[in-house]
């Protein structure tokens, strides 16, 4: 198996997209891998599906990708641009990447995946030698994905808490499943308006206010007002500690 070879299936590329050159350098600790197309490649529309699309123009990007043992790696391609009888020109979507992404899927999902672990973005963004603005736009796309098929409509018992977000009166509520061990819903503060704030999130993942038939709370005055107007018909159990 040719050098090239190996690398196109290391990265998951699949016709038309090819390995055309490789570039280590063994000073800048640096592996780069140009991706290309042969003249004549069609694509799908990325808004109708249409499988025949000719290039319409490319730009140039560049991809972090895994490292190579401990050698940033690099993927370099013409990010190509279709017309489409239907809708017109439109950007596609390389088969390795998010759109408006500078990150590799993999490496995207190395970056969850120490998040996961426990890592917090600053740490995980000094592992991989990146910024961590970057690494915090990477969790909530994931967060927001994930989010988006949340389904909330079997939730009948719920517990909420306050926990500091830096020091001084700083503070994140977080309300919680307590049948699944499952966090529902993270803001800012620890009053009223955050149950508010709860109530419409739980509503809109398919849950319901006259569902819920208990919630469990410290002796919080803003929660217990903000559970009183969003779920009066909720029993209510305080957790003295």
């Amino acid at each position: 198996m040719q050098m090239h070879d190996l690398f196109q299936l290391a990265v998951g590329l699949e016709k038309p997209w090819t390995v055309t050159r490789l570039e280590f350098s063994v000073e800048n600790k640096q592996l780069d891998l140009w991706v290309d197309f042969p003249a004549g490649s069609t694509f799908a529309c990325p808004e109708c599906g249409r499988a025949d699309c000719g290039v319409y123009d490319t730009r140039e990007r560049t991809w972090r990708h895994l490292n190579f043992f401990e050698h940033k790696a690099f993927v370099h391609a013409r990010e190509p641009r279709v017309r489409c009888p239907r809708d017109g020109v439109k950007t596609i979507e390389v088969p390795w990447a998010r759109s408006h992404v500078g990150f590799t899927r993999l490496m995207e999902a190395y970056i969850v995946m120490l998040l996961q672990n426990g890592m917090t973005a600053k740490q995980v963004a000094r592992m991989v030698d990146e910024h961590d603005t970057k690494i915090w736009r990477v969790l909530q796309h994931y967060v927001d994905e994930g989010r988006s098929r949340a389904d909330f409509s079997g939730v009948q018992a719920i517990g909420v808490d306050e926990t500091s977000r830096k020091r001084g009166h700083h503070y994140i509520s977080v309300f919680m499943d307590l049948d699944e061990s499952r966090v529902l819903f993270v803001t800012v503060g620890k009053d009223a308006d955050t149950v508010q704030e709860f109530r419409k999130d739980l509503e809109a993942h398919g849950g319901a206010a006259e569902k819920i038939q208990e919630a469990c709370l410290d002796m919080s005055a803003g929660y217990i007002r903000g559970l009183k107007d969003n779920f009066p018909d909720t029993p209510l159990t305080f957790d003295s500690f």
